[in-house]
């Protein structure tokens, strides 16, 4: 069942893994242990570069938690669980050793926009609704998104505009604030999403990552920190053979051959 709920799919350097419970894609606990299984086959391969992550069917990238298994959380301990389950994918999601472009469309509401926009790219269709509306659930956001990763996005006020009102806002808004990286046609999603992979790919996986890695620390720590952390990644990564084959291939104008991870 949980192979069911979540695809992962391998073409050469690129992994697709996809919500598969249409038409909404809702995310349960069996959801996150479908993905989560989704995610080791993806990172086992290390031919693979880069991954799309998308929803199946039309209606949705991913609508959200499965509400009608949060409204059986009587047992504070087993809310808490999810909670922190859900925690712990977005940070996956995030730090995951291959960069992650997510392909989105349809409805993506409360836990959906928090696994797209943990995603490194997000290229949106044009008829893309996000929605952050929890406290009209009576209810916050509680996955690490809502609450701690969007004010550090999209600053104090549009945060706090997203989640009081609680209304719908299309994808050229969410572009407008930084939340997607492009927004396009629905009918090219797709295409789009894999050629952005394709390119992504193309790069040293290497120093892909550690520009990832940079980033994401960066958000956590203090600047006297990411001071010292950048020369850490600039040791690791100038004494990797991609730094040398980078260099090599540009002054032969050819293509290079950088290493899998």
């Amino acid at each position: 069942m949980n192979e069911q709920l979540v695809l992962a799919e391998v073409a050469g350097p690129i992994a697709t893994v996809t919500l598969n419970d249409p038409p909404m894609n809702p995310v349960s606990t069996r959801t996150l242990d479908a993905l989560h299984a989704a995610l080791d086959r993806v990172e086992a391969e290390p031919s693979v570069r880069c991954v799309i992550f998308t929803g199946a069917g039309e209606r949705a990238f991913c609508a959200g938690g499965d509400l009608r298994q949060e409204s059986q959380f009587q047992d504070p301990e087993a809310a808490k669980a999810f909670r922190e389950y859900g925690r712990r994918t977005l940070n996956r999601l995030e730090c995951f050793p291959k960069p992650i472009v997510a392909a989105i469309h349809g409805y993506c509401i409360g836990g959906g926009t928090a696994l797209a926009w943990s995603c490194d790219l997000r290229i949106a269709a044009d008829n893309t609704v996000f929605r952050a509306a929890d406290a009209y659930l009576g209810l916050i956001p509680s996955w690490g998104m809502g609450l701690l990763r969007l004010p550090r996005f999209v600053g104090r006020n549009k945060a706090m505009d997203i989640l009081l009102l609680g209304g719908n806002f299309g994808a050229e808004e969410a572009f407008a604030m930084g939340l997607v990286s492009r927004v396009v046609p629905a009918a090219s999603l797709m295409a789009e999403a894999r050629a952005a992979a394709e390119r992504i790919a193309a790069a040293s996986p290497t120093a892909i990552l550690a520009t990832r890695q940079a980033i994401q620390y960066g958000l956590r720590h203090s600047w006297d920190e990411m001071v010292r952390f950048e020369e850490e990644l600039c040791e690791r990564v100038f004494e990797h053979p991609d730094a040398k084959e980078g260099m090599a291939a540009f002054f032969e104008k050819r293509p290079p051959r950088f290493q899998d991870r």
